[in-house]
């Protein structure tokens, strides 16, 4: 027999001609996977131990699916194997020659690359036959040597979750303000995006969003709307948007100098203690595990390779919530998971993709500079004319204005 070492990259078989052409064969290797641009790369050990084999070939019958490129060996001076393509049965055969005649003890290392496609009715394996045939009366053929190569499906689903804006700033607000009009501030946008990378279809594909919020006047987010894209079909619970605002859902576009900031209108501010609060705190986490939560569950039928689907969850910033905790900053996080049930197809998956991802939105503050009253500003330009006005009388009752002059030379001449 001939030796065979098992190979990690690509299939690769062996096929052993002795003495008047016998064959053996071993493959080792990944599978092929559907889907996938597979090019098999086949090892063949071609030897002759007997008598000279007249008009030797290699014959290899391929599968449905398979494409012959090309064939090459390591014989010096015959590297590149003139191989021809031709149906026999309506199956597709690869004919090399191998000389005429293959003389005796000679071996040849042949390697021929076949692209394989079209999997998907393929069953869990393609079979390769291989055989040396030659004009010889005796024993003009080797045996046949079937390649069973396996078939199998994989998918590489990608999960991604993105924040817009990933920043928000907002003054601080000491205490609780009266007859104040806006209820929300500005819009939030937590995504997830999944891709599938393929190369196999998958199905069966389940999507879980956990958002902190169930839009309750306690709530930091107050949950407008979820758009779809992909053909996910999707459930929220609780429904979002209860107090039906119609606030159009598309989020404006930050100018770049603000982007991920919130501009608000200067108020005068009053505190409800004799003291007024200058530090802000650390910030606090705001997740489903720490707040009342809204979760979306979606489905997906099916998912080619390169298919994207997306949620998009808008939100608004709830100021009641944040009024009542002046000094506070936030990291509002939400979460999603995926996973596939199965792919489509009669052989075994090499595995189910599954995944999760996490989006938070910063929610900074900015303690809010106050106007100052006019009173204020009146008693100060009164203190001061006041203050400039005792100085002069000051300097009057020392005599400063009654300082003697020093004499003029017109002076001096007439005392002369």
């Amino acid at each position: 027999m001939c030796p065979c070492s098992p190979r990690r990259m690509d299939w690769r078989p062996l096929l052993c001609c002795r003495e008047t052409p016998t064959s053996r064969s071993r493959t080792t290797g990944a599978p092929l996977l559907i889907g996938a641009d597979n090019v098999l790369e086949l090892k063949i050990d071609a030897a002759n131990d007997g008598e000279g084999a007249y008009e030797a070939e290699l014959a290899v019958h391929l599968p449905q699916g398979a494409h012959y490129m090309r064939a090459v060996s390591n014989v010096q001076g015959f590297e590149r194997l003139v191989c021809n393509q031709k149906k026999e049965n309506e199956t597709k055969v690869v004919l090399c020659e191998l000389g005429n005649p293959m003389k005796r003890n000679v071996r040849a290392g042949i390697t021929m690359l076949v692209s394989v496609e079209n999997l998907e009715e393929a069953g869990k394996q393609v079979s390769f036959r291989l055989q040396i045939r030659s004009k010889n009366s005796q024993n003009p053929n080797s045996e046949e040597v079937v390649l069973d190569v396996p078939v199998r499906a994989e998918a590489h689903v990608e999960l991604r979750g993105s924040s817009f804006p990933a920043f928000l700033v907002v003054a601080a607000e000491e205490g609780n303000r009266e007859n104040i009009s806006d209820t929300w501030g500005p819009k939030v946008e937590h995504t997830y995006e999944l891709h599938n990378n393929g190369p196999s279809t998958v199905s069966g594909l389940h999507l879980s969003i956990h958002l902190p919020g169930q839009s309750q006047s306690s709530d930091l987010l107050y949950i407008l709307d979820i758009q779809l894209q992909g053909g996910l079909q999707c459930s929220p619970q609780p429904s979002p948007n209860p107090l039906k605002l119609d606030l159009g859902v598309p989020t404006p576009i930050p100018s770049p100098a603000s982007r991920g900031h919130h501009k608000r209108d200067r108020r005068q501010a009053f505190l409800s203690g004799s003291k007024q609060p200058s530090r802000l705190q650390d910030p606090v986490l705001v997740s489903c595990d720490s707040a009342p939560c809204t979760v979306v569950q979606c489905e997906l039928q099916e998912m080619e390779r390169g298919q994207r689907a997306m949620v998009t969850v808008h939100a608004l910033l709830w100021l009641p919530s944040l009024r009542q905790r002046p000094l506070d900053q936030f990291v509002l996080q939400s979460q999603a998971w995926f996973n596939v049930s199965s792919l489509p197809y009669t052989v075994p998956a090499l595995s189910l993709p599954s995944g999760e991802a996490l989006v938070q939105t910063q929610l900074l503050r900015a303690l809010e500079e106050r106007d100052v009253p006019i009173w204020w500003v009146l008693v100060g330009v009164l203190s001061g004319l006041l203050l400039l006005t005792l100085l002069v009388l000051a300097m009057w009752k020392v005599g400063f204005f009654k300082r003697n002059r020093p004499p003029l030379e017109e002076d001096d001449e007439e005392e002369e």
